[in-house]
């Protein structure tokens, strides 16, 4: 098996505030929670910190930096961090030196805020993989000592392209796969399946357009649909879901064999 090969970022991004952008847009991939308002540049007293996030209950910050981490930067966190109240402090880098990982160690021991020290790489799809460095012992999202996790997921985290991490039962409706900017949502309900392309940012709409007609070509009934944050292409699957325990390999079975054709599709296309 061929190793994976990882570039570094400033070679996809000219600036870091592009890749925080982009970041804001994909929260998700750092696995810390669902935030509904998310800042770049966000005010700081007369500072800015790269990513500010609210849930209603947790409030996130994150400074991000190419190449190797400094102190500047770890600096600039713990003070961002303290001013907002966050319960979560994060610093995502390419690399940390030991110093920084024992102090982020022994910060989640002392500290009412979680410390997180993340490591970013980028494939050759410009895909992120995200690989937490340090965090807190617990995980402050679930607990997952007590998590019940998905039996209808369970095979397809497993292996093949849409493997990861089990599944939450409170989070079994939709898992996600990201690939040139564009989210690839598998979504089951309780009595239909379907799967969404989902583009975010300034360039949604136009993105979602031209990726469409190439849909359009390898699935029927493709449906366009906008919100205030995403552009996104609706694939109706099949009218099962999870209530139907009996169709549940049939299910699977048609939601990857279509997932792999859409991620295929992006993946050759030019967006």
């Amino acid at each position: 098996m061929k190793s994976q090969k990882f570039k570094k970022l400033k070679t996809a991004y000219k600036r870091e505030e592009d890749f925080n952008r982009e970041l804001s847009e994909n929260l998700q991939l750092l696995d810390l929670g669902e935030f509904d308002e998310v800042e770049v540049e966000g005010q700081v007293g007369t500072r800015r910190a790269d990513i500010v996030a609210n849930n209603g209950e947790d409030v996130l910050v994150i400074e991000t930096q190419f190449g190797k981490a400094d102190w500047d930067h770890w600096g600039r966190l713990e003070a961002y961090a303290r001013l907002k109240k966050a319960s979560m402090a994060v610093l995502i880098a390419e690399d940390f030196e030991e110093l920084m990982i024992a102090t982020s160690q022994l910060r989640n021991e002392d500290s009412d805020i979680s410390w997180f020290l993340i490591k970013v790489f980028l494939n050759k799809h410009d895909e992120f993989l995200f690989i937490p460095i340090e965090k807190p012992t617990i995980d402050i999202q679930t607990e997952r000592k007590n998590v019940e996790y998905s039996k209808f997921w369970a095979p397809i985290r497993e292996s093949g392209l849409f493997a990861g991490k089990p599944v939450p039962k409170r989070d079994e409706g939709w898992i996600l796969k990201g690939i040139k900017g564009a989210g690839i949502i598998l979504k089951v309900n309780k009595n239909y399946t379907e799967i969404i392309v989902e583009y975010k940012g300034s360039e949604r709409i136009q993105k979602r357009d031209k990726l469409f007609p190439a849909l359009n070509d390898i699935i029927d009934k493709l449906q366009k649909k906008e919100t205030s944050k995403s552009a996104q292409i609706l694939i109706p699957l099949i009218d099962k879901g999870r209530d139907d325990i009996d169709s549940w390999d049939e299910i699977r079975e048609l939601m990857i064999s279509t997932g792999e054709r859409i991620y295929n599709t992006i993946d050759e296309s030019h967006i």
